[in-house]
C-alpha cells in the first residue's frame, strides 16, 4: 500500500468529496421540515389531551 502523501492518485481519494454537500442538491429537505411538523402536531395534540382531561377532572369535583 502506498503512503497517502504520494503525488499518485489514491483510489481511496475521492475526486469530489464535497458532492453530498452541494447547495444546489435540495433533494430530501422538504421531507425533514414536514417530520418535525409531524412530530411537533402528535406533542401538541398529546398535551390538549392531557389538559382537558385535567381540566375535566378538576370542574367535575
Amino acid at each position: 500500500m502506498e503512503p497517502l502523501n504520494s503525488t499518485h492518485p489514491s483510489p481511496a481519494a475521492s475526486s469530489r468529496p464535497l458532492e453530498s454537500h452541494v447547495p444546489g442538491n435540495s433533494s430530501g429537505h422538504g421531507n425533514e421540515y414536514f417530520y418535525i411538523l409531524v412530530v411537533m402536531s402528535f406533542y401538541g395534540i398529546f398535551l390538549i389531551g392531557i389538559m382537558l382531561g385535567y381540566m375535566k377532572s378538576k370542574r367535575a369535583g
